[in-house]
């Protein structure tokens, strides 16, 4: 379902995504919600106060915050869904201050690889998660409409983990990039798919890698009266389970 399409019911949780990444981890807390594409974190009106005054700190150009990002998507899918809790998601990878996005081609992959071989980089995932009342109609995006901050309806929340990069050969590298998967991947790996394997250590959540952390999201989903979630630290073990994985002991990896 797109951002243009009208339902006549709507669950009460929806992710304002379309990843699959995202849409598999959320399966493991609960499965009654619906997935709502948007275009949102393309957008570029200016932010209103309320939301800018209560962005996370991190150090990084405005326009890059991940939690204004996951903001843009809450508020993109709140004409399809007024009355639900909607979720929005979004992870950047981090190296020297830059912002390693998907790479344009695979040469460009390769380069980004070979940068972070051998380093310990950042992944931010930020969230945002909004209730619509019945009683509070207003669009989010009224920069007079501080009322639902104040009344806990909008949430955002910043998750960081530190993962660290095995020096790879030359080699190393081209074969993964050969596979395909880094083509669509920010910062040219996915840590839950082969790209697991250049992985020498992660500090912090390793499901914050992945795109959704998931005790961050039990926590603000929990705030905002979602009932039914699975415990978080048993739906990762379950999810490590299903993906044929074992957690990184040494530092222990946590959901």
């Amino acid at each position: 379902m797109n951002g243009g399409e009208v339902r006549a019911t709507l669950p009460t949780l929806i992710l304002a995504s379309a990843s699959p990444r995202r849409r598999e981890l959320l399966s493991y807390l609960t499965t009654n919600f619906e997935c709502i594409s948007t275009d949102g974190e393309e957008h570029t009106t200016p932010l209103p106060q309320a939301v800018l005054e209560a962005l996370p700190p991190v150090p990084l150009p405005l326009e890059t915050h991940p939690s204004q990002l996951a903001w843009r998507k809450v508020n993109a899918a709140c004409a399809d869904a007024p009355e639900s809790v909607i979720i929005g998601v979004d992870t950047i990878v981090v190296l020297d201050g830059d912002v390693l996005g998907k790479p344009r081609d695979t040469a460009h992959a390769q380069a980004m690889l070979t940068r972070l071989s051998g380093r310990t980089h950042t992944v931010y995932t930020g969230l945002a998660v909004f209730q619509k009342l019945s009683e509070a109609r207003q669009s989010l995006d009224d920069p007079h409409n501080i009322a639902a901050l104040h009344q806990g309806q909008l949430q955002l929340a910043l998750e960081s983990t530190q993962v660290a990069i095995a020096e790879l050969t030359a080699s190393e590298i081209a074969n993964y990039v050969a596979t395909g998967e880094p083509l669509d991947k920010a910062g040219s790996y996915g840590i839950q798919g082969l790209g697991g394997r250049l992985v020498r250590e992660v500090i912090g959540s390793y499901t914050c890698v992945v795109g959704m952390p998931l005790v961050m999201v039990h926590r603000m989903l929990t705030a905002a009266g979602v009932r039914g979630l699975a415990d978080p630290h048993e739906a990762y073990q379950r999810w490590l389970s299903d993906q044929g994985k074992e957690p990184l002991p040494c530092p222990p990896t946590f959901p």
